[in-house]
């Protein structure tokens, strides 16, 4: 499995009644993306895991490998706060036919680095999975410890970090502290040329789900090395959005961004509702605007 290139996070599609998966709608918006990306992240925090129950995201990654090609990675968030139920999350995506499991830093205790590391080993040891890490202090309250992802590097089931810090100077440590083996992730679409720049293997940016396309020509273009154009992709797709979105909250904005793209993904779920009308038609305006320079 390679760890590279453009990997969405998926949303999770929600039937009208604003509780059960929409099962047709999310195969249809993978068989949408897949052709174009590199790999799929269902169960992050763009597809509301939290407020999912174990069987839902057991179906989710069910639904996302079956409509996805046989050589498309799936990484399954699997995300918890304990380590015997993240276990059980790893071994359901595994039968489920994922690739790869992606394990959020706990939240609600904040814990040591020592306390951190034995959360991580003890998943590590007993997952059938590959392990990602995934860093977003914005969600979990706490960074993960450059220093504690050096060591995690180490362990033979730890493959990699999606990093959704927004931190640069984080992202440039953990890539200069970790052995090129180890897949290091930017998760902040509008850093995607940034860390491209400091060299990560690829970029999990909530934008792919609505410009799959565009954002692949960015990371292919900067692996080519032209990557003013890059840039000028960067500032043309990817920027706007990413601004108008920085206010609300990203699981809703991007599903009505993918409304206006053909996809009725259904409502979020709750504790998140709909967006305003005003956040709502400022997302339609951005994405009208996208769509009239393509």
């Amino acid at each position: 499995m390679s760890l590279v290139g453009i990997i969405p996070p998926l949303v999770t599609p929600i039937e009208a009644d604003g509780e059960a998966i929409d099962a047709e709608a999310l195969s249809a918006y993978v068989e949408s993306l897949d052709p174009h990306v590199h790999g799929l992240f269902p169960c992050g925090s763009t597809g509301e895991f939290p407020s999912l129950t174990r069987e839902q995201r057991r179906t989710v990654v069910e639904i996302v490998s079956d409509a996805s090609a046989d050589d498309t990675p799936i990484l399954a968030g699997c995300g918890g706060t304990s380590v015997g139920g993240v276990i059980d999350h790893v071994r359901d995506a595994a039968d489920a036919g994922a690739d790869a499991a992606v394990v959020v830093t706990p939240y609600y205790f904040s814990g040591s680095k020592r306390g951190l590391r034995s959360f991580f080993e003890g998943v590590a040891d007993e997952a059938p999975l590959p392990i990602v890490l995934y860093n977003i202090p914005a969600y979990t309250g706490r960074t993960l410890p450059v220093e504690l992802v050096s060591e995690l590097a180490e362990h033979r089931t730890v493959a990699g970090i999606k990093d959704s810090s927004g931190d640069l100077g984080y992202h440039h440590r953990v890539l200069a502290s970790t052995p090129s083996s180890f897949a290091v992730l930017q998760g902040t679409s509008h850093l995607a040329a940034a860390a491209l720049d400091l060299g990560c293997d690829g970029v999990t940016p909530g934008v792919a789900n609505v410009f799959p396309e565009e954002m692949v020509r960015i990371y292919d273009r900067h692996r080519a090395g032209e990557r003013e154009d890059a840039l000028e992709l960067m500032e043309r797709f990817v920027h706007p959005l990413t601004d108008a979105i920085s206010t609300m909250p990203t699981a809703p904005a991007f599903k009505r961004l993918l409304a206006l793209a053909g996809h009725d993904v259904g409502p979020p779920l709750p504790p998140l509702s709909p967006l305003s009308r005003d956040d709502a038609a400022t997302l339609e305006r951005e994405y009208e605007a996208i769509v009239e320079t393509m």
